[in-house]
């Protein structure tokens, strides 16, 4: 990595932290984003290392996919100002302020990181991975350049999903989402939702768009196992203990015992 690519993510969030002025809590929030944005760096490096050694050989596309990984949240700074100066932080991390796209545009107009690649990975790398194949940048690739494009977001987005569940563990990220920072209480502990069940037992990761209580976002991170795409995530989510500590959470949240059951047996890796 250059040193540039770390000042270039270091003003991004020195530039959005001005803005907030003394909010404690997106300047937490802020500070959480730039530290998890280097540990996912850390995390792909971990992947390259075990999965895609053949990087090693690709010097260009190996400084391009560690770009990604070091850029994947850059837009979060901006979503943080935009939530912040709209007074809707409820929807942060939603479709409102989508830092994926934010963080696209940014790259986009920088003549260092504009490799299609690159914003590819960190326009969707939060979205269903359905929409990264349908957009029409990508499908212009050529197929080699199609090839590296999807390896590449595989590698954010399971670098990324790492450390989602590592700041679980250690900060218990998902009882203190912004997602339900305004919610009810009823809607907090409301029973699953039918179309999150359907989607799970389908095997696919849930939509955003139907998590509406604790149960339904903890099944949604449980889901995120259907898009693991290398060896050595498979290997840490266990070895970690991320995934008996999301069973843990769905059992203390989730009022329908049975159905934490049948979760737990169809989870199985």
């Amino acid at each position: 990595m250059y040193d540039n690519d770390i000042e270039f993510l270091k003003t991004e969030f020195k530039n959005a932290t001005a803005e907030i002025g003394d909010d404690k809590f997106c300047s937490d929030l802020l500070q959480r984003k730039y530290t998890h944005s280097v540990r996912v760096l850390q995390n792909g490096m971990q992947i390259v290392d075990h999965d895609l050694p053949q990087l090693s050989n690709q010097p260009k596309l190996l400084l391009q996919s560690k770009r990604a990984l070091l850029f994947h949240d850059i837009g979060r700074f901006r979503e943080t100002v935009e939530a912040y100066k709209k007074q809707s932080m409820k929807d942060w991390g939603g479709r409102v302020f989508d830092h994926g796209v934010i963080g696209a545009e940014i790259l986009a107009r920088s003549t260092e990181y504009n490799d299609i690649k690159i914003v590819l990975a960190v326009r969707h790398h939060g979205h269903l991975i359905e929409e990264f194949y349908a957009d029409p940048e990508y499908l212009a690739l050529s197929e080699s350049d199609k090839i590296s494009a999807a390896m590449m977001i595989k590698l954010v987005r399971d670098s990324d999903k790492l450390d989602l569940y590592y700041i679980q563990e250690h900060f218990n990220n998902i009882e203190n989402d912004v997602f339900f920072h305004n919610l009810s209480e009823k809607r907090k502990l409301a029973p699953l939702s039918t179309e999150v069940i359907t989607q799970f037992f389908s095997g696919q990761p849930i939509n955003h768009a139907f998590i509406h209580s604790f149960s339904d976002r903890i099944l949604g991170c449980i889901s995120w196992q259907f898009d693991f795409n290398y060896e050595l995530t498979k290997q840490l989510y266990i070895k970690e203990g991320y995934q008996q500590m999301l069973f843990d959470l769905l059992a203390k949240h989730c009022p329908d015992n049975k159905a934490v059951d049948e979760i737990i047996k169809f989870s199985q890796l």
